[in-house]
């Protein structure tokens, strides 16, 4: 009767986790969960009209850390381009919104500032959904008597951003 009632409990929770993207004790693909970090660069000359901007992020997913570098250029002689740069962080199933990161270069005639500018940023703990995620899969496994062994790092998968204007 007690072996019935474990493996129904474990066959429970494998078919949630399965329709949440975790594998219990099963292997995932070499690729899946094993980077300590992802890096990814996008161009985008469409941002406020037709401003330039190039961004790099760099994504830790063991500390929940990103590191940003966007460069923001303004063709206009007399407007400024104001840019979000969004860090989305993909799991195999769902996607986090992680940390924004501003950044801006002003008009071609503006004396105060140049129309190129490089704007870098680091944000830690940004990804709180990641985290709550991870908690409640580590909360499944120690009800079902197995270790609390999944981390942000098997979670993640890859990261995405893309270019928002800003005000």
């Amino acid at each position: 009767m007690t072996k019935r009632f474990t493996r129904a409990i474990a066959a429970t929770l494998a078919v949630a986790a399965a329709s949440l993207g975790v594998m219990l004790g099963s292997a995932a693909p070499a690729s899946a969960g094993t980077l300590d970090s992802y890096t990814i660069t996008k161009t985008s000359n469409t941002v406020n009209g037709g401003c330039t901007v190039k961004a790099t992020v760099t994504y830790y997913p063991g500390s929940d850390t990103a590191h940003f570098q966007t460069t923001v250029t303004s063709p206009y002689w007399f407007a400024a381009c104001r840019v979000n740069t969004n860090l989305y962080v993909k799991g195999r199933s769902t996607q986090w919104n992680s940390a924004v990161h501003f950044a801006m270069a002003c008009a071609v005639t503006d004396p105060s500032c140049a129309s190129t500018q490089t704007w870098v940023g680091d944000y830690y703990g940004r990804t709180p959904s990641l985290t709550a995620y991870v908690d409640s899969v580590n909360d499944g496994l120690e009800a079902a008597g197995l270790p609390r062994d999944y981390t942000r790092k098997k979670a993640v998968e890859g990261i995405d951003i893309a270019f928002t204007n800003a005000s």
